[in-house]
């Protein structure tokens, strides 16, 4: 049986049909539900292998983004929880990587405590541009096994998208306890706060996490804006054997419940 996604909106996602097309050519089935459905019950987190938090701009990010999704989605605190612990996955890309920042699940399961934050990009306005992001050496996450150490080019497309944290200290602990999933790297593959290859300036060029089981993901750039061959913007010239960088991180998910 095919793994089940449920691709969760609300007022102002607009990445969910991009995502739920992801998963769908990595091999699984999904089904957007809007929020409200969840909060009556309806319909039930546990039914569902993965939760993705998609892109876009929940309730027009008026308050700071992601910040009333995650409010929202306090209400289901103890349906989260039971999910985490299920072993099941979740993924937040953009806005989806701020909500669970804003709520606590990255990286330490702090559900109404945030540890880390997304803020402004050091130029304070939006950027859309290809970077490239490199998987560390040592991650344990089934969302990327195999790629460590690799460099992948992925869209960037945000306005917050500078992690910060509260000490010098904890923004260490990240690397530290193997937590940091993504870093912009320059054009020698290494990570990089200089611009325009880091987007939002973010210190020692973090551009994801993961939790500290590994089994949830969020990152600012989009793996499902490099999916398909023509995705990629130099696809003429790309061996006929190319794998999407972006589509690899779904494959892996898929290949967890396989």
């Amino acid at each position: 049986m095919k793994p089940k996604i449920l691709v969760l909106i609300t007022d102002g996602i607009n990445c969910n049909v991009e995502t739920g097309r992801a998963f769908e050519l990595a091999g699984a089935t999904t089904e957007e539900v809007h929020l409200n459905l969840i909060l009556s019950g309806e319909k039930k987190l546990n039914d569902f292998d993965i939760i993705a938090f998609s892109g876009g701009f929940s309730y027009g990010d008026d308050v700071k983004s992601g910040k009333i999704l995650a409010h929202n989605l306090l209400k289901l605190k103890d349906d989260l929880y039971k999910f985490i612990e299920s072993k099941k996955l979740i993924i937040g890309i953009c806005n989806g990587f701020q909500v669970l920042t804003t709520l606590g699940i990255l990286p330490y399961n702090n559900l109404g405590s945030p540890d880390v934050s997304l803020y402004w990009n050091d130029n304070a306005h939006f950027e859309c541009r290809w970077v490239d992001i490199k998987i560390p050496e040592k991650i344990n996450s089934p969302w990327l096994k195999g790629l460590n150490g690799k460099t992948m080019k992925i869209q960037a497309a945000h306005a917050e998208g500078k992690l910060i944290t509260k000490t010098d200290e904890e923004y260490q602990a990240l690397f530290d306890k193997e937590l940091v999933a993504f870093q912009y790297v320059d054009g020698n593959d290494n990570p990089t706060e200089e611009y325009p290859y880091n987007p939002n300036g973010s210190k020692l060029g973090v551009a994801g996490l993961v939790d500290i089981t590994g089994k949830i993901l969020g990152m600012m750039p989009h793996p499902e804006r490099n999916v398909e061959r023509f995705h990629h913007p130099n696809f003429k010239d790309l061996p006929e054997d190319y794998i999407p960088d972006g589509l690899k991180i779904f494959q892996n998910a898929i290949d967890y419940f396989n």
